[in-house]
């Protein structure tokens, strides 16, 4: 792929996406994900056709059960990112205050939820940071905030796509599909401007673009026809323009980060976008519904016997197969109608299909153990042990998640340190409650940091779980009736507040008793 650099780069911008495109569409990329959604979704059958007709299709979508099981096993233990600093005179903890206030803003957690679905399913996930001047904070106030979305695997394309570093990278190309009206109000121009640019009469191909010169990040957005933002830095400039040491702000103040984090699933070999877990399954899936759809076949088939008859013997009556129809032999000799026996229904591909679905968990890292369904006569211990142990297979995925969300921190932390300037942020005092301080990032400019991410290898709470300990506290003695029904969870129980109130009736009118039979 060519490659071009600098501000020469501004009349290439629908070029360099057709050559993305190209890429694309040479190692079977669109073509690829429309059929893993399909699958996903369970749309697994071809229209029928004139011999395929009575075929039955059945769907039996392990597909789906497996891309959610892997979803959730490397969702299963909670990260978090958290900055640490090594510049005396620091206070980070108010740095990561603020930056866990963000991540609450934008629905970091979601879009987490979001990348992983389309790791899974797609093969890659991107993240897009992006400042959002129309934003509103906690606060209320509409003053700006980072945003972040997550970009189809087809919709952005990269310099050099065998490079797996996406700061390596001499442009990233982002595509968005918009309506002439929202690009008229965003860019002030008239539809006429876009008329070039609408395929279809309403809707526009934007593109931005993000490159460096001279080591600092400037971004550019176009159509097919025009240029909408000419180049400029991911800076923002009011930082220069409120400043009066031009020198060294444009020294300490620069962004180097492309605001955009890479994620895949499996690597591809030699490609930024990775293979999804549902491309090795797809096989497996046809051979499971193709075994059972004969399977019914058969079944549909032979479910009722055949007759035979002699001539004249029926006289135009219908054999219908209705309980208790009565036939007439008119031939007189009791031999004239004679019902065959039906063939027994093949279990043969019925087994098959279930060793075939046995396998493919197995092999895929989805079995049994990892969801957990044979947990009959087993200990709450010893389940979490064996789906510990059942996860192994899959740790190099969340590994892969965990340096995603290192990235995550470290652009999150550029933004912070250029956009944000006496920002008002709810924070939490060591007494639990709730109180607005102040962020500046200026106060931040020397420091040097390193981004953490932690895990937390524990399993999740669960009702069942805190059900099972109130359970033990009260049959051993250590917690008393009340006790147990207060802390009892309020989802599990629809008449709380009434059972305390007979308990506290029953204790009042026992305590009454006690002291009548005192005197």
């Amino acid at each position: 792929m060519a490659k071009r650099q600098g501000v020469s780069e501004v009349t290439h911008l629908w070029e360099l996406y057709e050559q993305g495109l190209e890429y694309q569409t040479g190692i079977g990329l669109s073509e690829q994900i429309k059929q893993n959604i399909k699958y996903f979704e369970g749309k697994q059958w071809p229209s029928p056709t004139e011999s395929t007709k009575n075929l039955p299709r059945p769907v039996i979508n392990i597909v789906k059960m497996i891309c959610r099981s892997k979803k959730a096993s490397i969702l299963s233990s909670p990260l978090s990112i958290v900055y640490k600093t090594y510049t005396q005179g620091t206070d980070i903890s108010k740095f990561n205050s603020f930056a866990s206030e963000l991540f609450k803003e934008m629905g970091q957690e979601l879009l987490d939820r979001m990348a992983i679905d389309s790791g899974v399913k797609k093969g890659s996930y991107f993240y897009h940071y992006y400042w959002d001047k129309d934003a509103v904070s906690v606060t209320g106030k509409r003053d700006g905030s980072v945003r972040c979305e997550i970009i189809e695997p087809t919709s952005i394309f990269f310099s050099t796509p065998a490079q797996l570093d996406e700061q390596k990278q001499d442009y990233i190309l982002i595509s968005s599909t918009r309506d002439i009206s929202s690009l008229c109000a965003a860019y002030g121009l008239s539809k006429d401007a876009f008329k070039e640019d609408a395929e279809d009469g309403s809707d526009v191909v934007l593109l931005t673009r993000y490159f460096r010169i001279g080591g600092e990040v400037y971004f550019e957005q176009g159509t097919k026809t025009k240029i909408l933002v000419e180049p400029t830095p991911l800076c923002p400039s009011h930082l220069l323009e409120n400043t009066e040491n031009q020198t060294q702000v444009a020294q300490i103040v620069k962004a180097h980060l492309y605001p955009v984090v890479c994620g895949y699933y499996e690597k591809r070999e030699g490609s930024i976008y990775g293979l999804s877990e549902i491309e090795g399954l797809i096989p497996n899936q046809k051979a499971i519904n193709f075994n059972i759809a004969m399977s019914l076949l058969n079944a549909q088939e032979c479910a009722w016997g055949k007759y035979i008859a002699l001539p004249n013997a029926l006289k135009g009556q219908k054999i219908s197969n209705v309980p208790g129809q009565v036939l007439i032999d008119h031939t007189g000799t009791g031999n004239g109608i004679k019902r065959l026996s039906g063939s027994s229904v093949l279990e043969k591909p019925l087994n098959m299909s279930s060793t075939l679905i046995d396998i493919t968990r197995s092999i895929s890292g989805a079995s049994e153990l990892m969801s957990g369904e044979i947990s009959a006569g087993l200990s709450g211990t010893a389940i979490a042990q064996l789906q510990s142990q059942a996860l192994l297979p899959i740790e190099d995925l969340r590994n892969e998640f965990v340096q995603v969300k290192r990235k995550q921190g470290l652009v999150l932390a550029q933004f912070m340190r250029l956009y944000f300037f006496d920002k008002e942020f709810i924070t939490l005092k060591d007494s639990g409650e709730e109180y607005f301080d102040v962020f500046n990032s200026s106060d931040f400019e020397n420091s040097i940091f390193d981004v953490r991410v932690e895990v937390s290898n524990s399993q999740k709470a669960t009702v069942a779980s805190d059900i099972s300990l109130l359970d033990t506290c009260l049959s051993s003695g250590q917690i008393s009736l009340k006790t147990y029904i207060r802390a009892y969870p309020d989802c599990a129980i629809s008449n709380k507040a009434e059972l305390l109130e007979l308990i506290e009736q029953e204790e009042s009118q026992k305590t009454y008793t006690d002291k009548k039979e005192e005197l």
